[in-house]
């Protein structure tokens, strides 16, 4: 029996030393790991994952396993000139004790609050963040995160709230601007392959501070450090766009970024707004559908089809229609409203094709085909039907003339050449126009 006595009080006694022991050893590691340690560990940390330097003004922690760093900043590597990958004010981090014995790192959480997210672009449309790239040997290659060397990492939750992200061109001016962000979704790097999903919003965005749209939503997936946004809805000026992009490999025909875009009672005006040192104005309410790729920045590369259509419009400044109203001698032609203009076009080789062109007008339709290239040169043949009520405001001779073309084939068939800003008009008949005053425009769309 009292063999038995001091095995039990030796078993009770190992017990309450073990919990002792273990008691200890928790607080120990919550020491270790509180206030400036665990936040030089997680400044570590995220300089080793992004390979870029960490910077932030305080840090508080909370336990068991939390911390908040203040003024949080990342810098670029890729240059000392180029803007911090993100700032925040607050940055809060929910992470897991046993990660800090291993070689990964976990996050529950992380919470970035009023962030401000920015990179730039070079003069081929390249991002200047060289944290992620193809195997120079393999084209079309996984893009790997080259500069981590924390492997691997993963964040449960990434939670953006109130966030700004901007793309600069090259000069520095925006490309890009979104504000209102928030964000919610998984983030792990594994081998260097970074991937991840979730939902993305914004209350607003602006291309070129040309072009707004607001109630931005998105689903984002990020597969072999490739983005692809899809289910993309936004609201413009009482129209509503659907979009989708993604990324793709650099040997991909056509181009590494796809985009598929539906446009629903959009602005017309604000649509052309778009357009590079464009001066032709229109309104109306357009619907456009359109697949594309190409490489950003290089308008030659792109390639893609699609149709238009605009209801209930009418024309401000486009030269097209002033080289008709002066080869007619009608000014009403240079401002016509319409009921309905639509198409088909297709885009290839620094030129968008165009077919089953139909404007309808109340003193006269046209239909025709053609292309407009990039520099703005014209290639189009269009037909002219007048409509009667025309006919009574031309003078006498001229109207004689075009009626006898018209009867002779059904419509007036006109040749244009030239330019955007200059085009020339050549009617059969030996009726020809030139713009009086010519005029060059660099780029017709956004380069």
């Amino acid at each position: 029996m009292r063999l038995f006595r001091h095995i039990g009080e030796f078993a009770i006694g190992l017990i309450l030393a073990a919990i002792a022991f273990f008691f200890l050893a928790e607080q120990g590691l919550k020491q270790w790991v509180s206030g400036r340690r665990a936040a030089a560990y997680l400044e570590w940390a995220l300089g080793e994952a992004l390979g870029s330097p960490v910077r932030f003004s305080s840090a508080e922690w909370k336990p068991p396993a939390e911390i908040t760093l203040r003024d949080l900043q990342v810098d670029n590597p890729a240059s000392p000139m180029a803007p911090a990958l993100f700032v925040a004010k607050k940055a809060r981090f929910e992470y897991s004790l046993p990660s800090l014995l291993t070689k990964g790192f976990y996050l529950r959480r992380a919470r970035l609050e009023t962030p401000t997210f920015a990179s730039q672009v070079d003069k081929e449309g390249r991002l200047l963040l060289p944290l992620i790239d193809e195997d120079p040997a393999k084209p079309g290659s996984p893009l790997i995160l080259a500069r981590a060397r924390l492997v691997p990492w993963r964040v449960d939750s990434l939670d953006i709230e109130n966030g700004r992200a901007v793309l600069l061109l090259p000069d520095g001016s925006p490309l890009v601007e979104a504000g209102q962000i928030s964000t919610c979704g998984p983030l792990q790097e594994k081998s260097g392959l970074v991937s991840g999903k979730g939902t993305l919003a914004a209350g607003w965005m602006r291309i070129l501070n040309r072009f707004s749209c607001t109630q931005l939503l998105a689903q984002y997936k990020i597969d072999a450090s490739r983005l692809v946004l899809s289910n993309m809805q936004a609201l413009a000026n009482g129209g509503r766009i659907d979009a989708g992009l993604s990324q793709l490999p650099s040997d991909a025909p056509g181009g590494n970024f796809a985009l598929r875009l539906k446009v629903t009672d959009l602005d017309l005006h604000d649509f052309l707004s778009l357009l590079q040192n464009n001066t032709q104005a229109a309104r109306g309410r357009l619907t456009l559908d359109l697949e594309s790729r190409g490489r950003p920045l290089t308008p030659k590369s792109f390639s893609g089809q699609g149709s238009f259509s605009v209801k209930d419009g009418r024309i401000e400044n486009v030269s097209l229609f002033s080289a008709l109203a002066g080869m007619f001698r009608e000014s009403s032609l240079a401002r016509p409203e319409f009921s309905e203009c639509t198409g088909q076009f297709r885009i290839q080789e620094g030129a968008v094709t165009f077919s089953n062109l139909l404007f309808q007008s109340e003193n006269f339709s046209l239909s025709g085909e053609g292309s407009v290239a990039f520099d703005s040169s014209l290639r189009l043949v269009l037909r002219i039907h007048l409509k009667e009520p025309l006919f009574h405001r031309l003078p006498e001779l001229l109207a004689r003339q075009l009626r006898l073309l018209q009867d002779r084939s059904q419509a007036i068939v006109l040749t244009m050449r030239g330019t955007i800003q200059n085009p020339e008009a050549n009617l059969s008949g030996n009726l020809a126009l030139r713009a009086k005053k010519p005029e060059t425009i660099s780029a017709l769309l956004w380069p």
